[in-house]
């Protein structure tokens, strides 16, 4: 069994995939990534589905960027053990549809196994909202 990961370094995985992917550093990223990563975004959201492999991310950053522009992510707090880290943050956005700005509280979970992110789940506080501010 492989050593179990402290706090630290659970939350310092997760920090520099935001920071890699944040400021699209993808070589970076993806050497935190598995290549067994699974990705799962809301049935209802227009990127909906699951993504795999140590590319998901990029693949599904490009895909959400193709509805969201000038995204941000605020953070405000971020836990970590037992092999997953737990990130609060508040996402800003512009729909590139109706122009409307919207900030979302979004939690999302990452699982991290041998130091690699092998699983992340986005909660988004209202995923309705998101679907309705995309009307013009």
């Amino acid at each position: 069994m492989p050593d179990q990961m402290t706090e630290a370094e659970l939350r310092a995985v997760a920090y520099a995939v935001y920071a890699a992917a944040g400021s699209g550093d993808w070589e970076t990223a993806e050497r935190y990534l598995s290549d067994e990563l699974v990705i799962v975004e809301a049935d209802n959201l227009p990127y909906a589905g699951t993504y795999t492999g140590r590319g998901a991310l990029r693949e599904l950053y490009g895909i959400v960027m193709a509805y969201w522009a000038e995204p941000e992510l605020e953070f405000h707090a971020m836990t970590a053990g037992d092999d997953h880290v737990v990130s609060m943050v508040t996402f800003h956005m512009t729909s590139r549809r109706s122009g409307k700005r919207l900030s979302m509280p979004l939690t999302e979970v990452f699982q991290i196994e041998d130091g690699k992110v092998v699983r992340i789940q986005p909660y988004y506080y209202d995923t309705k909202a998101m679907i309705d501010f995309e009307r013009p």
